[in-house]
């Protein structure tokens, strides 16, 4: 269980501790707009529904997508990640007690030293799902590495619930510091080849794709875009390296694994938009030097490209220049 890279792993963990595993939902939060950005949310909804039961310890991996990272990617900060939850409705001081137990258990049979552990207290206080609560929420660090946190909400104005709790850690973190100086976005294989930012990019696209989000102008698909251009900007639109196509191959296994998702995977819909934004890169690079390509289709694959910036009066050692 040392990496945890599969997802049965922790799920084996939860099961024997009896928890009521929740399968993942997928990435769009509601119809098209909002992505789920940690593992409680969707346990919340289904148990306003009525799809949970009351006095059930509950266990979801949850991946999630937080968009306030895209431009800060780095070691530790990613777009998309897995929130692993646990979490209960109407309980005592004393079962949340025993769900923070079985989480500090689970790290020291993973290898987490317990003098390493710390932690800090604070009152938080917010509103979900239209929802006033608040209450103690303690952070967890390993080796001054926030690995999650833990929250028991007291106040809460809803008729159905009198108290819950939210204990949420992040996979690929604990992971990060069970393997000490390796990336933090290291799946199958070491990928120090690429950037940090290059690989928070790939794996954030991976997981809306096998998601089905597909990009678009608008809505959810907005963000599938947005994060291709991004891509296509940090790699100067030049065309995806064997080391980009491996990273791509292993967060399209990761992300299957951990969604619970058995389909073929189409991977033409990545590398598609992925040339589209290049080409649009490419082609405003080239109307700005003063060459007429600004008609050109931007939706047509490399090699064709390159024939009709031919046709349109671009040199070809300037071309050669710029599709690589």
């Amino acid at each position: 269980m040392k990496n945890i890279l599969f997802s049965k792993d922790i799920y084996n963990y939860f099961k024997e501790m009896d928890y009521h595993i929740v399968n993942p939902f997928p990435i769009v939060n509601n119809k098209d707009t909002v992505f789920y950005s940690a593992g409680i949310q969707p346990l919340l909804n289904s148990y306003l529904n009525d799809e949970l039961e009351d006095k059930k310890n509950l266990f979801i991996a949850q991946p999630v997508i937080r968009t306030q990272y895209l431009d800060v990617l780095s070691e530790g900060t990613s777009l998309a990640f897995i929130n692993s939850t646990t979490a209960k409705f109407n309980l005592s001081e004393n079962e949340y007690l025993k769900l923070i137990k079985d989480w500090l258990d689970f790290f020291y049979q993973l290898g987490l030293e317990k003098r390493n552990l710390t932690s800090c207290c604070d009152f938080y206080e917010d509103k979900w799902n239209n929802i006033n609560l608040s209450g103690n929420r303690t952070f967890y660090y390993y080796n001054n590495i926030e690995i999650g946190d833990t929250t028991f909400f007291t106040r809460i104005d809803n008729e159905k619930i009198d108290s819950m709790c939210d204990l949420g850690f992040g996979i690929e973190r604990i992971r990060w510091c069970i393997n000490g100086n390796k990336s933090y976005f290291n799946l199958f294989s070491d990928s120090d080849k690429l950037s940090s930012s290059e690989k928070g990019l790939i794996s954030a696209i991976t997981l809306l794709a096998i998601c089905g989000v597909k990009p678009s102008q608008k809505n959810s698909g907005y963000r599938a875009r947005l994060f291709s251009k991004k891509l296509a900007d940090l790699l100067s639109s030049s065309k995806l390296k064997v080391e980009d196509l491996k990273y791509f191959k292993e967060c399209i296994l990761y992300w299957q694994d951990w969604q619970k998702i058995s389909d073929a995977f189409d991977f033409s819909i990545i590398e598609n938009e992925y040339e589209r934004n290049c080409n649009s890169n490419i082609i405003n690079m080239l109307v700005n030097e003063g060459y007429k390509v600004a008609g050109i289709n931007i939706n047509i694959p490399w090699n064709e490209m390159q024939k009709r910036l031919s046709s349109s009066g671009v040199p070809k050692e300037r071309i050669k220049k710029i599709i690589r």
